[in-house]
């Protein structure tokens, strides 16, 4: 097939309109004989006569008819193109699939969702929630155009801009003894909501006093686990698990009724806000502090919505930028 049939066919449709060599040679600004000249060149290749030159004014031949019907047929494709192309790069419409963890999904994503909404309403939202592994293998995939998790993809293959930043502590019920022996230590919840432990006002609580507790833990291969089981390890025993839990929330809301010890993000202590049955306590901070990022495939084509996504994102979360 020669995909060259429809090559230069606006000079064919200038003569099809005005039905003149010579109004459509002043409308395209080249010369009558050039003209001629290049309808005959693209005739031969399409290997038929478009025009009929016996009739004044110049007509159309049966192939002729065809070939007008399928260049409009493309003209009406280019129009619909250029048209879905103006509202892409004015996201008047569009899709966007973001993936985040249940606290994510709860916590992060309403503020920048609500703000990007109002701006773009015509712009689809489509959430998948799912753990660390699943949704870095959906975003390498291509099912997702954007994440946000607060453990560290790969930068090989990940570009990450920071949101905002987190910190564990550790929730202990209030009924605990151990309490009243490191009471220097322990943090109220206004303490924890204030992140009183990030600027130096209480000290990390030497862990292993807790070496024989019960400890509500993420299963396996959850980054929050992964980081429990680090900073124990540092203090020279492995926690002994008490039961283990698919979400920080369940964890924070467990502990609140006495049924064991659990590390929680201060940014779910800030928001859930349960009654003051714990108290908190700082852990070391190379271990216990993590980013919560946006995170998109390097290698693929960053679109309008996505960066303009972003861009609220950084808006809704300022504390993020320069880090």
């Amino acid at each position: 097939m020669n995909d060259k049939l429809f090559y230069g066919y606006s000079y064919i449709y200038e003569v099809y309109k005005t039905k003149s060599f010579s109004r459509a040679a002043e409308n395209l600004f080249i010369s009558q004989s050039s003209l001629s000249s290049t309808i005959r060149k693209l005739e031969k290749r399409i290997g038929v006569d478009i025009f009929d030159r016996s009739t004044t004014p110049i007509g159309l031949t049966e192939y002729g008819v065809e070939y007008i019907k399928a260049v409009e047929k493309i003209m009406d494709i280019e129009t619909d193109f250029q048209a879905n192309v103006l509202k892409l790069s004015e996201l008047t419409t569009g899709q966007l699939t973001i993936g985040g963890s249940s606290m994510t999904m709860n916590h992060t994503l309403p503020s920048i969702i609500s703000r990007f909404s109002q701006k773009y309403p015509g712009v689809s939202l489509r959430l998948v929630e799912g753990g660390s592994n699943q949704l870095e293998k959906q975003l390498s995939d291509g099912m997702l155009d954007l994440v946000i998790d607060n453990r560290a993809f790969s930068e090989e293959h990940f570009t990450s801009i920071p949101l905002f930043s987190e910190q564990l502590v550790l929730a202990v019920p209030k009924k605990h003894p151990l309490n009243e022996e490191l009471y220097p230590y322990r943090m109220t919840l206004g303490d924890t909501i204030a992140k009183r432990h990030c600027n130096g006002d209480f000290q990390v609580v030497p862990l292993d006093h807790f070496r024989d507790e019960n400890f509500l833990l993420l299963r396996s291969g959850n980054d929050t686990r992964q980081r429990a089981e680090r900073i124990c390890q540092n203090y020279g025993f492995t926690p002994r698990i008490g039961m283990e839990v698919d979400q920080q929330f369940t964890a924070y809301s467990l502990a609140s009724y006495g049924i064991g010890l659990a590390f929680i993000s201060d940014w779910v202590v800030q928001h859930m806000r349960f009654e003051s049955t714990l108290y908190f306590y700082r852990l070391p901070t190379d271990l216990s502090t993590r980013h919560v990022s946006i995170f998109y495939k390097s290698s693929r084509y960053l679109t309008n919505g996505m960066r303009e996504f972003i861009r609220i994102a950084e808006e809704a979360y300022p504390s993020g930028r320069g880090k």
